[in-house]
């Protein structure tokens, strides 16, 4: 028997990484980045106004406090210069880029307007360079943004979009089968006879796979008895990267799990792990690569195995370093 540190190591070490692929950022949530986003140009990509207000020169505001508006530059217009005359300001929204030729804002707060001329406010002593978003100071063109191997949230989407990654390389979805076994077991809209239950592990898992961002392929229920058993994993394993089962996994007459990925030629990295709950659970690896994670039947010990096994080597095999 294995402790959960060592069985936990064994199976992120087999654990293969998945390949990619590129899609559409529209599509990236969720997923795991496996390149680099670097900048493609310095950002903020001019000087960037921070404040609706009023350019102009600080020294202009040393001798005076009204100054006539020649101009108004609003965001996504290209820079309007400030004339070399003492005395003239730009109107300015936030986002815009910096007149060439001042130095300073003074926010609409603090001014007063009088048709085309704009009156400071008597208290405000104007700081340069204040309310201005600096050119590259968040970073140079050519800068690693994002490294391969971040789950891709609203952050990783937003620096992506700046960058123009409009296609990002991402690690593919794993084929994830997931099975049952019982022969208690009913569907969920079922009325079970009194020694029967309905399903439940299949539906919860699922869900929290899903919510982790890994959709399951198939989901179902396996007999402890019948001769169907053998083909029906044959079948998934020729078309799962993993397979997660919950029962029948322990030393009972009639846990048939272990015996049955034997004959299947499956090989085992562990079976009983020296935690609880959980204790009877194991992991096989089919011959080409796929995960089998066995969790116990109890709803407890399932999600467990779930979330301290299935979970973490899912996020190594998509790219992600190992917790």
């Amino acid at each position: 028997m294995m402790t959960f540190p060592q069985a936990l190591d064994s199976l992120l070490a087999a654990t293969p990484l998945l390949p990619t692929e590129r899609i559409r950022i529209e599509n990236a949530a969720g997923r795991v980045l496996r390149q680099d986003i670097v900048a493609d140009r310095d950002f903020p990509p001019f000087d960037r106004v921070m404040m609706d207000g009023y350019a102009m020169r600080k020294a202009d505001l040393d001798g005076m406090r009204d100054f006539t508006v020649i101009a108004s530059a609003p965001a996504g217009v290209p820079v309007v210069p400030l004339p070399e005359s003492a005395g003239a300001c730009i109107e300015v929204m936030t986002g815009a880029p910096l007149p060439t030729g001042a130095d300073c804002i003074v926010p609409v707060e603090e001014t007063e307007r009088l048709g085309d001329v704009v009156r400071i406010a008597s208290g405000f002593e104007a700081v340069p360079h204040r309310f201005i978003h600096s050119f590259g100071s968040d970073a140079k063109a050519g800068a690693s943004l994002l490294n391969g191997g971040k789950l891709i949230g609203s952050r990783e989407i937003g620096v992506a979009a700046s960058c123009g990654a409009a296609w990002l390389e991402v690690s593919k979805l794993p084929r994830i089968s997931l099975l049952a076994t019982g022969d208690e077991l009913v569907a969920v809209d079922e009325i079970p006879a009194p020694h029967q239950i309905r399903q439940s592990n299949a539906h919860s898992i699922s869900c929290a796979l899903s919510r982790a961002g890994y959709p399951v392929i198939s989901a179902g229920c396996l007999r402890d008895e019948g001769d169907t058993q053998e083909t029906h994993l044959r079948k998934l394993l020729g078309e799962s990267d993993w397979i997660i089962l919950t029962g029948a996994v322990s030393k009972g007459a009639r846990d048939f799990i272990p015996a049955l990925l034997d004959r299947l030629g499956c090989r085992r990295l562990f079976h009983g792990v020296s935690q609880r709950p959980g204790k009877p659970a194991g992991c096989w690896l089919g011959s080409a690569g796929q995960v089998i994670m066995a969790l116990p039947g109890n709803p407890v010990s399932a999600l467990t195995g779930l979330h301290t096994f299935v979970l973490p080597a899912l996020a190594v095999s998509s790219g992600i370093a190992p917790p």
